[in-house]
C-alpha cells in the first residue's frame, strides 16, 4: 500500500501533529502516513481571505511531492486537505493523478450515510457562508445546517481548549434541539481529537472530517482510483505566470 499524504494548509504545527496522529491512528497497518505543512501562508485558515493564500502554500507541497517521488519510500497513493474549508481541492486535483479528498466532502458523504439531518459546527462566523456554500456544491443543503460556536479556530489548542470545547459541545447541543439535527460534523481539522468524547456526551454519531478524508482515500487507494484527466481536472495547459508565481507556471 502507498502512502497518504495529509497535509495541514495553515502553518499550524500542532494542527499539522494532530491531524497526522489522527490519520496514523485508523490506518492499516501496511498504509503509511505523511503529515505536513507549507513553509508559507496564513497561521490558520478563517474564511475566503485566508482559504486564498493558503491554497497557494498547499499546491506547493503537493507540487513538491509530485515533483520528486524517488524521495519517498513509498509513492503517494492519495492526499488529504486537512482543512474543513477544503482550501485548494480542486486545483489540487489538477496537479496529480493520485485521489485528492477535503474534510468538508468527506464528512458530508458519510455523515449521509447515518444521519437523515446534520450540522456542521464551526469555530468562528466568518467561517458558516463559505460552508454552506459547500454543503450546497456537495448536494447536501437540504440535510444540514451550519452553525458556529464562537472561539477561535486556534482556540482548540493550548490553555483555551477546554473552553472551546465547552462552546462547541454547547452550540451542538443545540443543532440537536433547535436544528433537529441527528448526527454533528466537526467543521475544523484541530477538533479531530475530540469526536470520541464528544460522541460519548451527546449520544449522536459525531463526524470527524479528517478521519473521514483518510479512509475515504486510504478505501480508493486500494481500489485502484485515480483522478480523471478527461475535463476540469485535466493537466493545466502550460503558460508563463509572472512575478511571486513565476514558480507555479504550468508547464507544457
Amino acid at each position: 500500500m502507498s502512502r497518504i499524504a495529509v497535509i495541514n494548509p495553515n502553518l499550524s504545527a500542532g494542527f499539522t501533529k494532530k491531524v497526522g496522529d489522527q490519520a496514523q491512528r485508523i490506518v492499516a497497518a501496511q498504509t503509511g502516513i505523511i503529515a505536513l505543512n507549507p513553509q508559507f501562508g496564513p497561521d490558520s485558515i478563517e474564511g475566503y481571505y485566508d482559504e486564498a493564500f493558503a491554497s497557494v502554500g498547499l499546491l506547493s507541497v503537493i507540487r513538491d511531492l509530485e515533483a520528486a517521488p524517488e524521495q519517498l519510500t513509498d509513492p503517494v497513493g492519495g492526499y488529504v486537505v486537512a482543512c474543513f474549508d477544503d482550501t485548494g481541492v480542486d486545483a489540487a486535483r489538477c496537479l496529480t493523478t493520485a485521489p485528492v479528498m477535503g474534510l468538508c466532502e468527506a464528512a458530508l458523504r458519510m455523515a449521509a450515510a447515518v444521519a437523515s439531518r446534520f450540522a456542521i459546527v464551526t469555530p468562528m462566523p466568518v467561517s458558516v457562508r463559505p460552508l454552506e456554500h459547500l454543503v450546497s456544491k456537495y448536494g447536501a443543503a437540504s440535510q444540514c445546517v451550519v452553525r458556529a460556536a464562537g472561539v477561535r479556530t486556534l482556540d482548540f489548542e493550548g490553555a483555551n481548549a477546554a473552553v472551546a470545547y465547552d462552546a462547541l459541545k454547547k452550540q451542538a447541543e443545540l443543532c440537536l434541539r433547535n436544528d433537529y439535527a441527528e448526527a454533528i460534523v466537526l467543521g475544523c481539522a484541530g477538533m479531530t481529537d475530540i469526536a470520541d468524547r464528544l460522541h460519548a456526551e451527546l449520544g449522536v454519531p459525531v463526524i470527524d472530517g479528517v478521519s473521514a478524508a483518510v479512509k475515504m482515500i486510504e478505501a480508493m487507494a486500494m481500489l485502484g482510483l485515480r483522478t480523471s484527466k478527461a475535463g476540469a481536472y485535466a493537466k493545466p495547459p502550460g503558460k508563463s505566470y509572472h512575478g511571486i508565481f513565476a514558480d507555479f507556471a504550468p508547464q507544457p
